[in-house]
């Protein structure tokens, strides 16, 4: 599960009337905000404001209650509709905050039934929508593992990955609406056809894609467990052009016993292994990755076994999340480490990581890339390295870019052609 906690909010109008949709939490919860926007659009819902919810830290559900306080308190008329997994989790405290006017179950909400009831009889006017750059494409949902820290399996159930052709489908659609860039996206990606006979896996997906989508140019992949990273989906890394070399590893850890605490099916040397045998097969690959500090009984030694790894695993793109308890999980029953000592662990690996990644923009320099602008003057590169160009850019264009300097995170740069 690829733990990317931000939020983002979608706002189009109709009829002159705003309705919000406001995304909490993952790629795979973004990926349906986008369709419940659709949704609503079609629909015609106008004046609510609707929430996909996260649960996954104590932080996104403190930022969610926080959120529908303050939009409350800003309009004690808004109507707030909830879905995903914190309202899934706990619906009878959700219901009864100010504002909140009804809760759509997490298993139900990409169903345009679920919305009928909050349709108007009002028409669409006109709409307000973000750049048509990275499309998220579902290609599962639910986790079959038992990570002793993760409270997915409650609010999504267990492993079901989607039929091939109706993953073909959803791409097309994708590409219809002029996204440049598909990103297969779900709780656990690297699990998918487990539950097919005969069996399936990624690597099979992505190949059917390619081979029945030419018009597909660039596919990328969100979280991949580690344990699922076999021999086949590395042939597949690196022969196919289209899929983009970024790598981004469900890590936690880089202390055996506490991967073993977590019940995740890698170790930390299994890790170095695969991403030495990735980097070999296409050596323009970066690796990204989740770790979470403060783990119940990690001590000061096995901290420091996560910090090695990020050098001896090539990690250079970091999702850095504290470790909070979540209800009715294992780890939430383990000695807990104290939260000063958490907070501190936590900005010490963010300043290592911060130093890694200089490193890895500083090998750009001098080098031509290809990237995908994002606005006029932002863009990602193929391996999702964010850059700053000193010249215009079109949104959704591909461009050969030179990497002239960096500046912190960024790469700074020119465009040079387009591709």
């Amino acid at each position: 599960m690829n733990y990317l906690h931000s939020y983002r909010i979608l706002i189009f109008i109709k009829d002159m009337n705003f309705t919000n949709i406001v995304n909490f939490g993952c790629r795979l919860n973004a990926c349906e905000t986008d369709l419940i926007k659709d949704f609503a659009q079609e629909l015609g819902i106008v004046d609510f404001t609707i929430i996909n919810t996260c649960a996954v830290t104590a932080e996104a559900e403190r930022k969610l209650r926080q959120t529908i306080r303050k939009l409350h308190s800003q309009n004690p008329e808004t109507k707030i509709i909830l879905t995903g997994c914190a309202s899934e989790l706990n619906p009878d405290y959700y219901i009864k905050m100010e504002g909140v006017v009804g809760i759509i179950s997490n298993k139900t909400k990409l169903s345009k039934s679920e919305y009928l009831k909050y349709a108007t009889s009002k028409t669409v006017a006109s709409s307000s929508d973000h750049p048509k750059v990275r499309g998220f494409l579902q290609i599962q949902n639910g986790c079959d593992q038992k990570c002793t820290y993760c409270i997915v399996r409650l609010t999504r159930g267990n492993n079901v990955s989607f039929h091939e052709d109706e993953i073909l489908d959803q791409a097309k659609l994708l590409l219809a609406k002029g996204y440049k860039e598909i990103v297969l996206t779900g709780v656990n990606i690297s699990s998918y056809g487990q539950g097919f006979e005969p069996r399936k896996n990624l690597s099979f997906v992505i190949r059917y894609l390619l081979k029945n989508l030419p018009a597909v140019t660039r596919l990328r992949l969100s979280s991949l467990d580690p344990a699922d990273i076999d021999d086949d989906l590395i042939k597949v890394i690196a022969s196919e052009e289209k899929l983009l070399p970024h790598i981004h590893e469900s890590v936690q850890s880089g202390d055996d016993i506490i991967l073993k605490r977590m019940m995740r099916r890698h170790s930390r040397n299994q890790l170095i292994e695969i991403n030495e045998k990735i980097l070999y097969a296409r050596p323009d690959v970066i690796f990204g990755a989740d770790i979470i500090v403060g783990f119940p009984t990690e001590t000061d030694e096995m901290f420091s076994n996560s910090k090695k790894l990020l050098r001896e695993a090539k990690l250079s793109l970091l999702h850095i999340f504290s470790f909070s308890p979540r209800p009715k999980t294992l780890a939430s029953l383990m000695p807990q480490v104290e939260k000063k000592i958490i907070l501190n662990r936590a900005k010490e690996l963010k300043q290592l990581s911060e130093v890694i990644l200089a490193q890895k923009l500083l090998e750009q320099v001098g080098k031509d890339v290809i990237i995908l602008a994002e606005d006029n003057f932002s863009a990602k590169t193929n391996s999702f390295l964010q850059v700053r160009s000193t010249n215009k850019l079109a949104v959704g264009q591909e461009y050969l870019f030179h990497c002239d300097s960096i500046d912190k995170k960024v790469i700074i740069g020119r465009s040079i052609k387009e591709m």
